[in-house]
């Protein structure tokens, strides 16, 4: 891409249509399918400058939902999965948990909603289940719940890239304005992980699925996990999407590349990534710190 091309997507007029989104428009928040990030970054990748001034590029991490939406490859690969259908229904934030407090909370009198993108008047629920797909002519109905947990990232702001690319007169890749890198710690046991514990027991109960669709990136930032061999089995589905960028050159095609089925529990092993430290190694740590403390 060229230094004029690359000028035009800095301050792009109108907003563009998403092109993920546009493929599921029956999830686009109040109907609009434009995209909601200024300059319309939906993923990252790291980038290392060589010795030569060649650059480097890390794999394609996703750090919008929307990305996974790419020709419905995921939903419908889903809904053969778990529904055996090619066309399964979505349905977004259905109600899960209900509020219960020993007494009247302060503030919540009134009730709020957007009536206007056909919410209904609602105090009573806390918690909501993102996605459901529902197999459409089965009766009584097959569904399975769905999370998507896309990336968040740690660093410096996006803005500094656009300052950085304005300033830029090559026609190479200029290098990015400030130090970035997805925030898996963040994004995993910090949300996903409260996410499944809540939600999941109670669909284990009713014998449902959990599908969590996350890309090959935030699985290798995971602790192995012990996994199940038949979907029968597990609390969650694990659909694991990777970026093929060989197939079509300047592009980035979206795949299924695993599937893993596991328990809630070995989930949470997963998620956490990481092991308790001995007492001994603990208590020096703490000692460290205390010394610190004195010192000063």
């Amino acid at each position: 891409m060229g230094a004029s091309e690359r000028q035009a997507y800095l301050n792009p007029t109108p907003i563009p249509e998403c092109p993920f989104l546009a493929a599921a428009p029956e999830l686009a928040p109040r109907g609009s399918t434009r995209c909601s990030k200024k300059g319309g970054v939906c993923s990252i990748r790291n980038f290392t400058q060589t010795d030569d001034q060649d650059v480097r590029f890390g794999k394609i991490t996703s750090t919008c939902p929307n990305r996974f939406l790419e020709d419905k490859e995921v939903i419908r690969y889903i809904g053969r999965l778990m529904l055996g259908t090619d066309d399964p229904v979505v349905v977004k934030e259905i109600p899960f948990l209900r509020r219960v407090t020993a007494g009247p909370v302060e503030g919540e009198d009134v009730p709020i909603s957007d009536e206007a993108a056909g919410e209904q008047p609602d105090t009573e629920d806390v918690g909501k289940i993102d996605l459901v797909f529902v197999h459409p002519e089965k009766d009584p109905k097959e569904w399975c719940a769905v999370e998507i947990q896309a990336v968040y990232f740690s660093g410096a702001s996006m803005s500094r890239d656009y300052e950085a690319i304005r300033s830029y007169t090559g026609n190479g890749t200029p290098m990015p304005g400030g130090g970035r890198r997805p925030d898996f710690r963040s994004s995993g046991p910090k949300r996903l992980m409260p996410q499944l514990q809540i939600k999941v027991p109670s669909l284990r109960r009713w014998g449902k699925k959990m599908v969590v669709i996350i890309d090959r990136p935030f699985l290798d930032a995971m602790a192995p996990m012990d996994t199940v061999g038949h979907v029968s089995n597990c609390d969650i589905v694990w659909v694991v999407v990777d970026y093929d960028e060989q197939r079509e050159q300047g592009s980035a095609k979206l795949i299924v590349d695993q599937v893993l089925f596991t328990t809630l529990e070995d989930s949470v092993v997963g998620l956490t990534a990481g092991v308790p430290t001995t007492l001994p190694e603990f208590e020096e740590k703490l000692a460290q710190k205390v010394r610190s403390r004195t010192i000063r």
